[in-house]
C-alpha cells in the first residue's frame, strides 16, 4: 500500500476549488472550441481553394524551409521587434504546452494510472517555467504595444491590434491572478517557485481578504479565464492571430527555389489571357500567400522604391490584393472586376519596382511580392501594350536588333578589337563559353569589363571562346511584363548554345547569370552549367592559376549586386577575390543578402524614373561614399555592369563623389596582372 504523501509535498492540485459543473463544462466547451476553430480554418482554406487548377509542385526544400522560417523563425529574429516576437511565441507556446501537460497529468495520470507526474521537483520546475513564460509574454506584448502606438511608424493601429494584444494579455494576467488566489489560500512552502503568483498572493494576504472571499473570487475568475482562453482559440481564424497557421501555409506553398526565377507562361502563343487582371487569375497558392501578410511593414523598410519616394509600397500592394480576395469571398459585387493591373494597383506603383527581391527576402511569410508585381505588369504589357515611359524604345530595339541600345548587331564584337579573342566554332571543345552580355558589348564604359575578363582568362590559361551569335536575353523585358519578347530571345539563344561544346557558361553580369542559370532550364535544352565571374575568378585563385598578392595595397568598398548576393546567395566569392589581390574590403551599412539596390533592375535601367523623388542610385552611392570616407577608400568595386553604370551616373549628383573610382571586380583583378595583356 502506497504511503500517503506529506501535506507539504509539491503536487499539482487538479481542479482545486472548482465545482463538478465547472470540471465537466470545461471539457464540453473545449470540444466545441476545437470544432469552431477547425470550421473557421476550413472556411479560410475554401477561400484559397476556389481555384483548384493548380497542383502544389514538389519542393525538396519545403521541409527545411518550414523548420527554419516557421519553427525557428530565422527571418523573424533578424530585427529587435522580431526577436521580441520570438519571445512572445516561445512564451505562449510554453503556456499552451503547460495547459496540455496539466490535462495529461490529471486526465491520464490521475484518472487512468492513479498517479500524477506533475509532482515533486518536476512540478516545481513546471511552475517556475510557466511563471517565467507568462511574464515574458507580458513583456513582449508591452514592447509590441509601445512600438506600435508609442513610436513614430507606419504600422496599422486599428482595433484589430488592440483586441489582439489585449485579449492575450487578459488571458495571461487572469491566469496569474487565479494562481495567486489559490496560493493565498493554501500558502504552500514551495509557493516561491511561482514568483509572480506568489508576489500577488502576498498582496492579497496583506489586504486581509478572507479565505471565503478568495475562494469565491477564484471560482468566478477561473470561469472567466476559461471562457476567454477558449474564445481566443475558437476565434483564431477570424482574428489577427490567424497568422499562426496562415504564415506556415504560405511558407509551405511558396514556389520552389530559386526565388529569382519567374514562372514561365507555357504555350504562350496559344494563350488568350495574360498576367493578373482580376482575382480569378490568382492561384490558390497566390491567395494563401496574400492571406498570410502580417502587415509588419518589413518589406517597406527595405524597399529601395519606398526610400526613393515613389508611389510603391510593397505592403500596400499585398494588402490591396488580399482585400480584394476577401471581398470576393464575402460576395462584394465589384470584387471580380478586371481592374487590378493599373486600377487597384496603379501603373506608377507597378513600374516603380526594381524586382530586387528585398521585400520577399525579409518577409516573415515568404510572400513573393515581385512575382505579383510582374504578373500585374504582364497583363499591362501583353494585353494592353503599356510600359513605363522610356522603356518602349529599348524593347523595340531588343526585338529588332538584339540589344536595347539599338546598335548594329555587327558591332557586338567591337569591344574585342586588338585582343585576339577566340570565337566559338562548331565541333571544338571549350572549357568556358564566355557570355559577354549587351552592356559589356556596347556600353563604352562596361566594355572594360569584357576586356578585363579576357586578360584574366588568358593569364589563367583557360580555353575559352565567345559566341558571335549572342543576343540580348531580354531579361529586363521579362520583368517589365513583356514575356513574349523574352521567350523569343531565349529560344534563339538556346538554339545557338546547342551548336557548341563547352563545360560552363561564364557571365560577368548577375542578370545574365540569373537568367541563364535559373530561368533558361524552363525551356527545352536550356539547362547547362553557368558560373558568375566572381565565383570563377575565386576558383582560379584557389587552383593557383592566378597569382595572389602578398600584401594589402588598397582599400575597396564592395557593393553587392542584388541579383548576385540576395537572389543567388553569392556573397563570399567576390570578397575572396579582393583578398587574393591584396585589397582590404569594407562593407557599407547594407551588404550581402541585405544589400541596397542600385536602381537598375526590373527594367528601371531603361525607364525615365520620374516617380523617384530621389534617385535610388544616388541613395546607394551616398551610402557607399560614407563608408569610403570612414575607411579611407578611394575605390568602389562591384560585380555587375548595371550597378557600375548606375553608380557612375550618380557621381555627378553626389557632392564629393567625383573622386571615387567605380570598378568591376574583373577590372580590379586585371589591374594586378602582368601588363602585356592589359585591357586598355
Amino acid at each position: 500500500m502506497t504511503a500517503p504523501l506529506p501535506a507539504d509535498f509539491p503536487i499539482r492540485p487538479g481542479f482545486w476549488n472548482v465545482p463538478l459543473w465547472g470540471e465537466i463544462g470545461v471539457y464540453v466547451a473545449a470540444v466545441i472550441t476545437i470544432a469552431l476553430c477547425a470550421w473557421g480554418v476550413c472556411k479560410n482554406i475554401e477561400v484559397w481553394r476556389r481555384r483548384k487548377d493548380e497542383k502544389l509542385p514538389s519542393d525538396p526544400s519545403r521541409r527545411d524551409r518550414l523548420l527554419k522560417e516557421a519553427v525557428l523563425e530565422e527571418k523573424v529574429r533578424q530585427t529587435s521587434a522580431g526577436r521580441m516576437h520570438a519571445v512572445l511565441v516561445v512564451g505562449f507556446f510554453l503556456l499552451f504546452l503547460g495547459t496540455a501537460t496539466a490535462t495529461l497529468d490529471w486526465d491520464v495520470g490521475h484518472y487512468v494510472f492513479g498517479k500524477q507526474f506533475l509532482r515533486g521537483n518536476v512540478y516545481l520546475a513546471y511552475k517556475l517555467i510557466l511563471d517565467v513564460a507568462g511574464a515574458a509574454v507580458l513583456v513582449a506584448l508591452a514592447f509590441a504595444a509601445w512600438r506600435r502606438w508609442g513610436t513614430a511608424n507606419e504600422l496599422p493601429k486599428d482595433g484589430r491590434f488592440v483586441l489582439a494584444y489585449a485579449s492575450l494579455a487578459f488571458i495571461v494576467i487572469t491566469g496569474f491572478v487565479i494562481e495567486a488566489l489559490r496560493l493565498a489560500v493554501q500558502q504552500p512552502a514551495w509557493m516561491h517557485f511561482s514568483p509572480v503568483g506568489s508576489a500577488l498572493a502576498k498582496v492579497f494576504l496583506a489586504m486581509g481578504i478572507s479565505t471565503a472571499a478568495l475562494e469565491t473570487a477564484h471560482i468566478w475568475l477561473w470561469v472567466i479565464h476559461g471562457i476567454a482562453a477558449l474564445a481566443f482559440i475558437a476565434a483564431v481564424p477570424l482574428t489577427y492571430y490567424a497568422h499562426i497557421y496562415r504564415v506556415p501555409t504560405a511558407i509551405a506553398v511558396r514556389k520552389p527555389a530559386p526565388n529569382s526565377a519567374l514562372p514561365k507562361i507555357e504555350n504562350i502563343e496559344e494563350q488568350e489571357h495574360f498576367g493578373i487582371s482580376s482575382i480569378k487569375d490568382l492561384s490558390w497558392t497566390d491567395r494563401a500567400q496574400l492571406d498570410a501578410c502580417v502587415e509588419c511593414g518589413r518589406c517597406n523598410d527595405v524597399c529601395p522604391a519606398v526610400r526613393a519616394g515613389t508611389p510603391l509600397k510593397p505592403r500596400t500592394v499585398v494588402l490591396k490584393l488580399r482585400d480584394r480576395v476577401r471581398a470576393a469571398a464575402a460576395g462584394a459585387d465589384d470584387a471580380n472586376a478586371d481592374d487590378l493591373a493599373g486600377g487597384v494597383v496603379t501603373k506608377d506603383e507597378l513600374f516603380s519596382c526594381t524586382t530586387c527581391g528585398a521585400c520577399a527576402a525579409v518577409c516573415p511569410a515568404d510572400i513573393q511580392t515581385p512575382d505579383f508585381i510582374v504578373g500585374l505588369r504582364r497583363h499591362l504589357a501583353l494585353e494592353q501594350g503599356e510600359f513605363p515611359e522610356g522603356a518602349a524604345e529599348a524593347l523595340e530595339n531588343t526585338a529588332s536588333v538584339g540589344n536595347p541600345w539599338g546598335l548594329d548587331p555587327y558591332e557586338r564584337m567591337d569591344w574585342a578589337q586588338g585582343l585576339d579573342v577566340p570565337v566559338a566554332e562548331e565541333g571544338e571543345d571549350y572549357d568556358i563559353l564566355y557570355w559577354v552580355g549587351c552592356a559589356a558589348s556596347y556600353d563604352r564604359r562596361a566594355r572594360r569589363i569584357a576586356r578585363a575578363m579576357v586578360k584574366i582568362l588568358k593569364t589563367a590559361g583557360v580555353k575559352f571562346a565567345v559566341m558571335a551569335e549572342e543576343r540580348c536575353h531580354a531579361e529586363f523585358a521579362r520583368r517589365l511584363g513583356e514575356e513574349y519578347l523574352y521567350q523569343t530571345a531565349a529560344q534563339e539563344n538556346i538554339e545557338n548554345f546547342s551548336r557548341f561544346k563547352f563545360k560552363e557558361v561564364l557571365t560577368a553580369c548577375p542578370h545574365c547569370f540569373n537568367t541563364l542559370k535559373n530561368e533558361y532550364p524552363a525551356f527545352d535544352g536550356g539547362s547547362f552549367a553557368v558560373i558568375d565571374h566572381s565565383s570563377f575568378i575565386s576558383r582560379l585563385f584557389a587552383e593557383g592559376k592566378l597569382p595572389r598578392s602578398a600584401m594589402q595595397s588598397e582599400r575597396v568598398v564592395w557593393h553587392d549586386p542584388c541579383y548576385l548576393a540576395r537572389q543567388n546567395g553569392i556573397v563570399r566569392a567576390p570578397r575572396e577575390v579582393l583578398a587574393a589581390v591584396g585589397s582590404a574590403e569594407f562593407d557599407p551599412a547594407e551588404y550581402g543578402a541585405n544589400t541596397l539596390c542600385c536602381g537598375a533592375g526590373g527594367g528601371q535601367m531603361w525607364t525615365d524614373q520620374k516617380t523617384q523623388k530621389k534617385r535610388i542610385n544616388v541613395i546607394r552611392l551616398e551610402s557607399l561614399q560614407n563608408t569610403a570616407s570612414q575607411c579611407g577608400a578611394s575605390k568602389i568595386a562591384t560585380g555587375c555592369p548595371h550597378c557600375l553604370t548606375m553608380l557612375e551616373s550618380a557621381k555627378s549628383m553626389v557632392n564629393g563623389a567625383q573622386e571615387l573610382q567605380v570598378l568591376d571586380i574583373a577590372e580590379v583583378v586585371a589591374a594586378k596582372l602582368p601588363d602585356e595583356a592589359s585591357p586598355t
